[in-house]
């Protein structure tokens, strides 16, 4: 399959997105990352296996809340004062 071209809102939409994950994740999540991401999952596992050992930030901890608060899982919000969990990485990411 022969990837479309973005078109210019996309490519800004796209570049917002990561400066958001960025912000919520730290720069550092992607220091040693030299290769594109082929997918969401393959992001959530690098993003896993770099942060998962750390505490969500409090911009972190907001969002996680509203997700919660949005899709009633109340479970996302839970544990917040323990380390990232995969569910809570995904559903920023997704």
């Amino acid at each position: 399959m022969i990837p479309r071209e973005l078109d210019s809102l996309e490519v800004v939409d796209k570049v917002m997105a990561f400066e958001e994950i960025l912000e919520i994740f730290g720069s550092n999540a992607f220091e040693d990352s030299a290769h594109p991401f082929n997918s969401e999952r393959e992001l959530v596992d690098h993003l896993e296996l770099r942060v998962g050992y750390r505490r969500p930030g409090q911009k972190a901890a907001t969002l996680l809340r509203k997700l919660a608060k949005a899709q009633r899982n109340p479970e996302l919000a839970e544990g917040l004062d323990g380390t990232w969990r995969r569910e809570q990485i995904a559903d920023i990411i997704l």
